[in-house]
């Protein structure tokens, strides 16, 4: 859908605990309580918002049902994305074209950083994939236009 080691670290410190300060309420989010909805342009994927708003400034953390065998084209976010696979297989690659071959299969319990601004593109497994993606908006998604030949 839909962005030094040190400055990593610190970017996911700043995340996490962002999304602690902001709330002056706990939140519980119990996995029957979860309200999937259709995310428009892509038939057969799921979105839950857990906290937050993707599209708006602050913390978010957000589900993503991906059905099987889904591409997703190269594209970019303006925020970094914090992305961890919860159900199936993701797999992910980084450069304006797909070339599978040079991406990572990340399997469930996996965790991938995503920096701000990376044009990357990514696939789901023959089960599908859940995952959940945590920064700090707004986020979105910038589509990179192939090369014409």
């Amino acid at each position: 859908m839909k962005r030094a080691l040190l400055g990593v670290v610190g970017g996911v410190f700043f995340a996490v605990t962002s999304c602690a300060i902001a709330q002056s309420q706990p939140v519980t989010v119990m996995p029957g309580g979860l309200h999937w909805v259709d995310i428009k342009g892509l038939p057969g994927w799921k979105q839950a918002i857990l906290v937050g708003d993707p599209e708006k400034p602050g913390p978010y953390v957000e589900r993503i049902k991906i059905p099987p065998n889904a591409n997703v084209p190269p594209h970019s976010h303006p925020d970094t994305e914090n992305i961890t696979v919860l159900t199936g297989t993701l797999g992910i690659g980084t450069g304006p074209k797909v070339d599978k071959a040079k991406g990572q299969i990340l399997d469930a319990g996996s965790f991938y950083l995503l920096p701000a601004n990376t044009v990357h593109f990514a696939w789901s497994g023959p089960k599908g994939a859940t995952i959940q993606v945590h920064g700090v908006g707004p986020s979105g998604m910038t589509m990179v236009e192939p090369e014409k030949k």
